[in-house]
């Protein structure tokens, strides 16, 4: 399943990333192909919690995508790609986080309560920007690049809501983004689609289990 829409999508949306993030080059928006309803208590925070968060806290696994990423936290030892993880400034920039780039009012809509952890146990460590109800935002920066993930939640309809994607880089050197061509394919073909299809079957296990529990309750 091709969960990749065209760029152009991300702006149709009133998103805070879109005017702080003017230096990062947007590389890709992904979408879900899943009906969230807020009537039954559906959410962006949900969808992250209780898909998201547990895929990734499990990624370093003897799946094709898991031997990806070991690959990749190896490659990063012998270079040292990821020897100051969240410590480098933003390319060209002084600030260390782009959480420092969020106004005052901006930093009072940012809900802690909102977050969510994706850090595991090799390089994999982003952290959070913001969290909010309609989009959130998480970071990780390293030796070639400063790498942001935006999730949005999108109204289609009067019942209907979509959790999209979007991933933004700003470069460090010509190596990055040579970096960034290379892995694209692996990405493209491979993690991603491993990832986002096990985001579905965790949500509808969620999804089922909630019903089920609602239907003893209500039959209780």
């Amino acid at each position: 399943m091709n969960y990749r829409i065209p760029n152009r999508k991300h702006f149709e949306n009133n998103f805070i990333i879109q005017d702080l993030a003017k230096d990062f080059e947007l590389l890709d928006v992904w979408e879900y192909p899943i009906c969230f309803k807020p009537t039954e208590n559906d959410s962006l925070y949900k969808f992250r919690k209780t898909a998201i968060e547990p895929t990734l806290k499990n990624v370093f696994n003897f799946t094709p995508t898991g031997l990806l990423f070991y690959f990749r936290a190896l490659v990063g030892k012998v270079f040292s790609l990821d020897k100051n993880v969240n410590e480098l400034p933003i390319p060209d920039c002084n600030e260390i986080t782009f959480a420092e780039r969020l106004t005052e009012i901006q930093k009072e809509k940012h809900s802690p309560e909102l977050n969510i952890d994706l850090r595991t146990e090799n390089y994999f460590d982003f952290r959070t920007v913001y969290s909010m109800e309609n989009e959130t935002v998480n970071e990780i920066s390293n030796a070639t690049e400063h790498t942001l993930m935006h999730y949005g939640w999108v109204k289609t309809n009067n019942e209907c809501y979509k959790v999209q994607m979007a991933s933004y880089v700003k470069h460090r050197t010509k190596y990055g983004k040579f970096y960034i061509c290379l892995i694209k394919p692996f990405k493209y073909w491979i993690v991603y689609p491993y990832l986002f299809n096990g985001y579905v079957k965790k949500w509808n296990k969620y999804k089922d289990n909630e019903r089920t529990t609602m239907y003893k309750n209500n039959k209780g």
